[in-house]
């Protein structure tokens, strides 16, 4: 898609909320296809020129340049999509924040009510956040010293004050949670989750309550930084936890990305893949084709074959498989993680993900026994 479009789509987002898909639509100047049908339908008959007294019609110009016309249809698909996910993801947000917010005051007027007490004076009982430790501190710079450019003492206080709200956001959230379950106040509202197929090489057993599909990029600091993060998730979730990778590499940025990822699948196709992916990230010095096939020897693949399966058309379907799949949910960028559909984009603490995977039991559990009871 040219920069054009995607400048005038995001200022359609941003100015109106009503008919959102359709005003796109129309700043683009075209109607949106009927279902199964070739677009545009209705206009290729029209005459867009003469040769010597010879209607040219639009059907002429496409046929003359099909790809080009095939490939704006292609962008603007893409573009509704990508809209579609972004609306459904902020609706779904304003409709958490206005359902807890609601949740919260109910419990904070049951309580006052209970105690003969305003509402005012239950909320003067939050707690403060309790104060943050150098170790924390030092603890939190040390997890993000990829991405901190600048020496800790440089930092030290804005940390400190993120830390603080987090710690100040934790006991409100335990305050108001306390309440809800003191006057059976219960939030039943589901995860907001995108649909993906969890198809590719996978750690952790098939019957796992909980999936996580990461789309990752061999070449990538970021999702060498996630792979700590994982084992110990794996580990420490031995039976209720599946890892599944799907390819996603980010030539533009990483030059050697594309030739890693037909690695892991060549070495895939010789029951090699986790192998393969755990030295690819232990050593990123050498993805290039001499140190990928040294990689492969030392892994003890077959020569021959790895080096026929780098070159092979099947390789180029098996990433393109992959990238579709990114590409209709909108991810374009590594690592991104769906657990259990709900998505994460970028490297988080593996306490955030214990966090999500303790909710998703949770959600299971409680919801297995509701069918339960009801049969």
């Amino acid at each position: 898609m040219s920069r054009r479009i995607v400048i005038r789509l995001s200022y359609i987002w941003r100015a109106t909320r009503g008919g959102l898909l359709s005003a796109a639509v129309t700043v683009l100047g075209c109607a949106q296809p009927a279902a199964g049908a070739a677009w545009p339908a209705a206009e290729d008959r029209a005459v867009v020129g003469l040769v010597a007294g010879t209607p040219l019609t639009e059907s002429d110009v496409i046929a003359g340049d099909q790809a080009e016309f095939r490939g704006l249809e292609s962008d603007l698909q893409r573009s509704q999509q990508q809209l579609r996910l972004k609306f459904a993801k902020l609706r779904y947000d304003l409709l958490e924040t206005r359902t807890d917010k609601m949740l919260d005051q109910r419990a904070v007027e049951a309580e006052a009510k209970a105690r003969g007490l305003s509402s005012k004076e239950i909320l003067s009982g939050i707690p403060a956040g309790r104060p943050v430790t150098d170790a924390e501190a030092q603890a939190f710079y040390d997890a993000h010293r990829g991405r901190l450019s600048q020496p800790f003492d440089q930092v030290a206080l804005q940390i400190r004050i993120y830390l603080a709200k987090q710690h100040a956001e934790a006991a409100a959230r335990s305050f108001f949670d306390s309440l809800r379950a003191k006057h059976d106040i219960i939030s039943t509202l589901a995860p907001y989750t995108l649909s993906v197929a969890a198809s590719g090489p996978s750690r952790g057993p098939n019957d796992a309550l909980v999936t996580i599909v990461e789309f990752g990029d061999f070449q990538c600091p970021y999702c060498r930084e996630a792979e700590s993060t994982l084992r110990s998730v794996l580990a420490g979730y031995p039976r209720q936890v599946r890892l599944v990778f799907r390819n996603l590499p980010l030539s533009q940025l990483h030059p050697n990305a594309e030739i890693a990822a037909r690695a892991a699948i060549c070495a895939d196709r010789q029951q090699r893949f986790w192998p393969m992916h755990d030295a690819m990230y232990s050593d990123q010095k050498q993805l290039d084709i001499d140190g990928l096939k040294l990689t492969a020897a030392r892994l003890g693949l077959d020569g021959e074959r790895f080096a026929a399966c780098l070159r092979d058309a099947s390789t180029d379907g098996a990433l393109a498989v992959d990238a579709k799949a990114a590409d209709e949910l909108g991810i374009s960028e590594t690592p991104f993680f769906l657990v259990n559909g709900q998505p994460i984009d970028g490297s988080i603490p593996v306490e955030q993900f214990r966090q999500i995977i303790e909710g998703e039991l949770h959600r299971l559990g409680n919801s297995t026994k509701r069918r339960l009871a009801s049969n």
